[in-house]
């Protein structure tokens, strides 16, 4: 078998695995609660500022606070053009990743090294083809339970006329884009998870390191926000929104490869430990 094969293998298992249980489906269920729920008040927010402000009114005031927010006039013009409520969607999402990634990722290794079945996965794959197989696999859950609530709070902002003047073709045109600038962000939380997980020997520890490190990177970009220090920020992946929503192509791709790096190091970092580690 190659190890193409084996990483598929893995992915397959774990996405399965993740789908199928208590965990996987609580986190389902309330992430379908959670959009239907967040995009009727962003719909209703919205055609409640829409009864005292212009449509003029109101994109001038998405592209001041969205040029605030990223220092960047010519980025906040262009997003002002997007309908709010997806807007809104995509920065919950992008805020919520490391939650998600955390909640579902914290026991993918250290579940079975507790129990020692990671052995019967070491005869039948090699330890790199494993891992990389376990980033993948749940990074494809990830993204498929942002994409359902992305879906869901199209439709609903469709049903109820919340996106203005925006037609079906415009809010699936924004909705994709939005949903795609999450997924490189979520590859790179879902490397640093894996990593993390490889290092414990218990989830319940897992889940309390996977916390305090994400919290740590969260608390050091604040840090590097305040006393303008750029070199600080780029250590949390939720920082490359900006590239990754810019108008420039270049500046999208710099975004996406640098969140693709950090899932690729991680991933290898945490190979290199792997295999010189005693299952």
């Amino acid at each position: 078998m190659t190890a193409l094969n084996e990483v598929g293998l893995i992915a397959s298992r774990e996405i399965r695995k993740n789908l199928r249980s208590v965990k996987g489906l609580v986190m389902v269920i309330l992430s379908l609660l959670g959009a239907i729920a967040v995009a009727l008040l962003l719909v209703k927010l919205r055609k409640f500022n829409e009864m005292d402000m212009s449509a003029e009114q109101l994109r001038a005031g998405q592209e001041f606070v969205l040029s605030k927010k990223y220092d960047d006039e010519q980025l906040g013009k262009y997003l002002a053009g997007a309908p709010a409520v997806l807007t809104s969607l995509m920065f919950m999402t992008i805020w919520l990743s490391p939650l998600l990634v955390a909640a579902l990722g914290f026991d993918g290794i250290s579940g079975e090294l507790q129990h020692r079945s990671v052995r019967y996965w070491m005869v039948r794959a090699r330890r790199g083809s494993y891992f990389a197989g376990k980033v993948i696999g749940l990074w494809t859950v990830v993204a498929a339970i942002t994409l359902v609530m992305h879906v869901l709070i199209w439709i609903v902002t469709l049903i109820q006329g919340g996106t203005g003047t925006a037609g079906a073709s415009e809010t699936l045109s924004w909705g994709v884009h939005f949903y795609l600038v999450t997924l490189p962000i979520s590859a790179a939380w879902c490397g640093i998870a894996t990593l993390i997980s490889s290092r414990c020997r218990s989830p319940i520890f897992a889940i309390f390191v996977t916390s305090a490190i994400f919290a740590a990177l969260w608390v050091v970009y604040i840090v590097g926000e305040v006393a303008q220090v750029k070199a600080l920020t780029f250590l949390y992946p939720n920082s490359y929104d900006a590239w990754l929503l810019s108008p420039r192509i270049d500046r999208v791709a710099l975004g996406a490869f640098v969140c693709f790096a950090i899932s690729a190091f991680t991933t290898g970092l945490g190979t290199f430990f792997f295999t010189r580690s005693d299952v």
